[in-house]
């Protein structure tokens, strides 16, 4: 008979294959003894019989059997070649449709008599339990090892494994820990710094891949990848179990916890996503500064040549705020900002401004975003239903009214649960230097957080007047 041999080992950690090293030798010997000819040999290393969803060798395996290469199959036990009742029937299944002949170093089964196959399913089933059994063992030593804080699986990208010694260099016989990565550790925490300070993350993986930082496993970084990072509870010293956090770890922190929170609220924050196109603004207070005068947006305009009627000289005009709706209030826009920005700085460096900062509440604000998304929908509804004659104008416009009243106050939740890390970074110290080294995204996220900007209507040719650009301080709860 040409007989195939295969070797399956769930864990091998070393990668030294010794373990089915001796599971083929053994088998060698079996098919030797029963004087079939051994042509294949099929060996999935370190790949589970219950956690993988593809064995390639063991599907190669089976292919051999309907192609007929191989009429037997030897392997060290039914566990090895499979702990899943539904792959031992097809194997059973084989040996009707191909006359499969089994054997384990253990014993033949024929499994073409009643007898066989009894014996196959008995063994298979207490397979199965045991693995049933092996599974409650595990999780319940994995639940223990988090619970004392140490580390499960493979070392995270940041950190290095290492197993603790004493002042003479010999183990402690302590369990390995995690210790921050020389390089990988600067990588997360840099990426830390630029996402709180309103860097997206996109801007921070490009860079990335610019300076060829080779990636978690990839050598191309994504947004994807750095957000789960960043979104690990085992950045700041904490133990995870189960999508929970049960304390501190043995992990060496690469910041503390209040950052690991602010990073968590940011990139939960539902409109940050929403947003996730970015701003279109490149100057501080455009679109965000309103008009006195009729209460529309201010753009910043390129500076006018302005020729004089008496002399012909010409004089070029700085930038400035004007009105894009009424186009009658335009005001200096290097003065404005100066202006603005002495006060937020002003403000933020005072000693209460630590308390104007809200982490936010992410369930409210999920809520809260779910709310405008279905008056989104029923708004276009509506349009549908009266385009079609479904509904009257009178019954159109109340149920747009009412829709479109549950959207403001949906987005005023919204806009009170969403997190404020923004000021939190620059409350507390170094303000002014914290304030130039944030994006213009960042700076403008801060001013509409604090403050409403309103540019009222000056004379022709006077001289600027700060206050005749009005400030209003939001309240902050």
């Amino acid at each position: 008979m040409r007989a195939g041999i295969y070797a399956r080992i769930s864990q091998d950690s070393a990668g030294e294959k010794l373990g089915v090293g001796r599971q083929k030798k053994d088998c060698t010997k079996e098919a030797a003894e029963r004087g079939w000819d051994v042509v294949e040999e099929y060996v999935d290393n370190d790949v589970s019989a219950t956690r993988s969803k593809v064995r390639p060798e063991y599907e190669r395996m089976l292919a051999d059997v309907r192609s007929g290469h191989i009429e037997a199959l030897v392997v060290y036990s039914i566990d090895r070649l499979t702990r899943k009742p539904s792959e031992l029937e097809t194997v059973i299944k084989f040996a009707d449709e191909y006359s499969l002949a089994l054997a384990t170093v253990a014993g033949f089964m024929d499994l073409s008599t009643q007898e066989g196959r009894m014996m196959a399913r008995t063994m298979g089933a207490f397979a199965a339990f045991e693995t049933g059994k092996m599974g409650v063992r595990l999780q319940r030593k994995f639940l223990e090892k988090a619970e004392l804080g140490e580390p499960h699986g493979f070392s995270p990208y940041g950190y290095t494994r290492i197993l603790p010694v004493g002042t003479d260099g010999q183990p402690t016989g302590r369990v390995k820990r995690d210790v921050i990565h020389p390089e990988h550790g600067d990588v997360v925490r840099e990426a830390a710094r630029r996402t709180l300070s309103g860097e997206s993350l996109r801007s921070i993986v490009t860079d990335y891949n610019k300076r060829s930082i080779h990636g978690p496993k990839a050598k191309q970084w994504n947004s994807t990848i750095l957000r789960q990072i960043l979104l690990r509870p085992t950045n700041a010293g904490l133990r995870q179990y189960q999508g929970k956090v049960l304390g501190l770890s043995t992990t060496q922190p690469l910041y503390d916890v209040p950052t690991h929170d602010r990073l968590v609220a940011l990139l939960n924050d539902p409109s940050r996503k929403s947003n996730f196109s970015g701003s279109s603004f490149k100057y501080l207070l455009s679109g965000l500064a309103i008009c006195g005068l009729c209460g529309g947006p201010m753009r910043r305009q390129i500076g006018r040549t302005v020729v004089s009627k008496t002399t012909g000289a010409t004089k070029r005009q700085p930038a400035s705020y004007s009105c894009a709706a009424c186009y009658k209030v335009r005001r200096n826009q290097e003065a404005v900002d100066e202006l603005v920005v002495e006060l937020v700085i002003a403000r933020l460096s005072q000693e209460d401004a630590a308390g104007l900062y809200k982490t936010g509440d992410s369930e409210k604000a999920k809520d809260a975003q779910v709310a405008i998304e279905a008056a989104d929908a029923k708004l276009a509804r509506a349009a549908d239903d009266f385009a079609e004659d479904a509904v009257t104008h009178a019954q159109f416009k109340r149920i747009t009214e009412t829709l479109r009243r549950k959207r403001a106050d949906a987005e005023r939740d919204l806009d009170g649960a969403r997190p404020r890390t923004h000021l939190t970074a620059l409350a507390g110290g170094e303000v002014r230097a914290k304030w130039i080294a944030m994006p213009i995204d960042a700076q403008r996220e801060v001013i509409t957080d604090l403050l409403a900007v309103t540019i009222m209507r000056a004379g022709s040719g006077a001289r600027f007047d700060p206050d005749l650009v009005v400030v209003k301080w939001r309240e902050l709860s």
